[in-house]
């Protein structure tokens, strides 16, 4: 019996031993399934697809400078086919930056036979590494907005290649192996007919612009809405959506709000503007970000927030904000309500303000009306004939799209072809009256 007792004290013991491990292991290893207020919040929410840098950041237009003329190419489609042919080349032997004159930028960048990539803003090298391939692991700090490809008749070991940021006057030079470029030209060349043919116009300034040399046939677009849930946005943005409450609704708008940010919701628009007022950044402090345009490309991936055809538009590191453009066929769409542009400010540490629509154009209706726009030089010659224009602000002129929603029926949305120029930092919509002069308005 005395065996028997100690044998079962063994077995006890040991059995114990084992249920203490377990628990012990359980309280090591155990996950509590809260979370803590102020943890950064991950943004669980898919509002459509997420994007890569190569789809964002696009050229808006391709100049050729040729020995026939100059061609301005502004379809995606032919582009992306450039893009893509660059992209397999190897540039190499990219030189520090060089500063240069404005009148050595424009001699540089339109010398004839020569290929302009022109992109709407500035654009740092290091996030553009992985669309075109740089020889060099080390690479300028700078930017560009140009890239001029040089095209000698002669054979040569390699060819030259400029990427130039013009507001700030600083060029980088570099080469690329000559056949390459050999093959590009050739390609061009036989597609030459199926450009748009620019012409030079020179502003009183002395200034150089390339526009349409032609009447362009666009096309009035009218297309069905697909309209996005707000909500979703709330639970995207907050970093506790359990704590949002709607503070107010009308016909017109709705109001969220937590304990630091507020999101309102212009159903007239179909926008939504969001803002951490915590956030908000002393201008006077100059606080600058060089990955202001990564940030703000990596923060709309994460809810996936490309709801349509939007590509990068524009920076401005002093004020910390990115903005991207809504573009059909090629051209930017406009619209002063904020319809087609998603714009971000960045705050001490997290975004700031966020302005964007909740709806995107789906189906197009058919029969779309044919419209055959002014030549550039004609737009150009009346906008100078303004008297309350000034030469000096007068930055751009471009063709786009006129977004607004039809009066009728809210599912619709028109977009108008229209002339639109940058003037003093803002496009606004040209809209010729009669031939004595021009209205100015906002599109």
């Amino acid at each position: 019996m005395v065996v028997r007792y100690e044998t079962i004290k063994s077995v006890l013991l040991v059995f114990l031993v084992i249920t203490s491990g377990v628990l012990t292991w359980n309280l090591w290893t155990f996950h509590p399934k809260y979370e803590f207020n102020d943890e950064k919040h991950v943004h669980e929410v898919s509002i459509s697809d997420p994007k890569d840098i190569a789809d964002v950041i696009r050229p808006v237009k391709l100049l050729l400078h040729t020995d026939s003329g100059h061609f301005g190419i502004v379809d995606e489609k032919k582009v992306g086919e450039t893009l893509q042919e660059l992209s397999s080349w190897n540039f190499y032997d990219l030189g520090n930056e060089r500063v240069y004159s404005q009148d050595q930028i424009m001699a540089l960048s339109q010398r004839e036979k020569s290929l302009e990539l022109i992109f709407p803003d500035l654009v740092p090298f290091d996030l553009y590494k992985g669309i075109l391939k740089f020889e060099s692991e080390r690479l300028p700090a700078g930017s560009f907005d140009r890239l001029v490809i040089y095209w000698e008749d002669e054979s040569k070991e390699d060819g030259t290649a400029y990427f130039i940021a013009s507001k700030e006057g600083k060029v980088y030079e570099s080469h690329v192996n000559h056949d390459y470029i050999q093959a590009l030209f050739t390609r061009l060349k036989k597609q030459e007919s199926q450009f748009p043919e620019f012409e030079r116009y020179e502003l009183p300034d002395g200034r150089v612009k390339y526009l349409p040399a032609k009447e362009t046939v666009m096309y009035r677009y009218n297309y069905y809405a697909d309209y996005i849930d707000p909500n979703k946005f709330t639970r995207a943005l907050f970093k506790d959506p359990s704590l949002v409450r709607k503070t107010s609704e009308d016909s017109a708008t709705e109001k969220f709000r937590d304990s630091t940010s507020e999101m309102n919701v212009d159903k007239s628009t179909s926008t939504i503007f969001y803002v951490n007022p915590s956030q908000a950044i002393d201008p006077a402090a100059g606080q600058a970000d060089t990955d202001l345009l990564k940030r703000s490309i990596d923060f709309i991936n994460e809810h996936a927030g490309w709801t349509d055809n939007y590509k990068y538009f524009s920076v401005d590191p002093a004020t910390q904000k990115a903005t991207f453009q809504l573009f059909l066929k090629g051209y930017p769409v406009f619209n002063v309500e904020g319809m087609s542009e998603i714009k971000l400010y960045w705050g001490k540490e997290e975004i700031y303000q966020y302005r964007r629509p909740y709806f995107s154009l789906d189906i197009p209706l058919p029969d779309p009306e044919k419209v055959n726009m002014s030549s550039g030089e004609e737009v150009m010659d009346t906008l100078l004939a303004d008297p309350s224009i000034d030469i000096n602000k007068l930055q751009e002129l471009i063709l786009g799209y006129r977004i607004y929603k039809n009066p009728e029926n809210s599912k619709v949305i028109i977009l108008d072809p229209s002339w639109y120029y940058l003037y003093d930092g803002t496009w606004e919509r040209f809209e010729a009256k009669d031939v004595r002069g021009n209205l100015r308005g906002l599109g």
